[in-house]
Formats: C-alpha cells, structure tokens, sequence
C-alpha cells in the first residue's frame, strides 16, 4: 500500500491477493459492496451510477474509458454533499473530477490503482477525500477482493 501525490492529485494503491477479473468486476458491477450504495452497474462507457450515503449526500459519475480487466474511468458529473464536515466548495470541487482505476498484476499479487484527478491538496476537503480514500481502497476494497466481504460506508 502506498499513498502518493502525482502532480499534486491523490494517488493510492494496494496489493491485492485476487484476480484481475474480480478487481475490474469490484469497479464496475460490485461498487456497493465496498464504497456504498449504488443505483446501477457501472460496465459501459457512457454508464452513469449514483453512489448514495443518505442525508441527501450522493455522487453520480459517468464511465468515460474502460479496458476489460485493465481500467476504468470515472467523470463526476453531480455532486451533493451534505454538511457532517461543512466543507464549503467541496460540491465544486469534485465536479468535473475524474477517477482513473489501474489494474496490474505486481508479482503474484493484483495492484489496484486510483488516481484522483482534481482532489488537491490545496482543495478545500483533501483532508477527509483523501483519508476516506485511503480506508475504501486500502481497507474495504482490499477485504471485499480478499474475503468476499467489504466495509461499505463504514468510514
């Protein structure tokens, strides 16, 4: 696991013990069950899902690039935060913000990749995007690839 800065966008990675297949299929059709709720798949390029954490707080993004068992790219194209961290900016901050998702194998492992463009450090809710990042990739996704069980919305 390692977090990192690439021109000045969050990156994290984790290694995975799993199969390529089921990490693109974790992007794709199992986002729900390590990230939260989710209205639909994600498998198509021009797909949109809504990720929902109630209280009125959701994401929807659009699926802009997809390479079976490679990557994934996502476009936040809404954004509706509430106000538990009272973040001023944090709705325009993530619009427009694309989540570009890596597959590798590394190894006998599997390397999971995200690179967030648009979350800054300089942004107004680096701090908490980035430290939930670290949980859903590094803690949930991990479990959910390894043990069948994730931690949606534990974070």
């Amino acid at each position: 696991m390692k977090t990192t800065q690439t021109n000045d966008n969050y990156q994290q990675s984790v290694s995975v013990n799993t199969t390529r297949e089921q990490a693109f299929d974790a992007l794709t059709i199992g986002i729900g069950k390590w990230w939260g709720p989710v209205n639909c798949a994600a498998r198509w390029v021009g797909d949109t899902f809504k990720i929902d954490f109630g209280r009125g707080s959701y994401w929807k993004f659009r699926v802009v690039e997809i390479s079976d068992d490679e990557k994934v790219v996502w476009e936040c194209v809404e954004s509706n935060q509430d106000d538990i961290h009272n973040i001023k900016g944090m709705d325009e901050e993530w619009l427009g913000s694309k989540l570009y998702w890596n597959i590798a194998e590394k190894g006998e492992m599997i390397e999971v990749e995200l690179l967030h463009q648009g979350l800054v450090p300089h942004g107004n809710c680096y701090d908490v995007c980035s430290a939930a990042w670290d949980f859903y990739i590094t803690d949930s996704l991990k479990s959910f690839l390894e043990t069948g069980e994730g931690k949606p919305e534990a974070n």
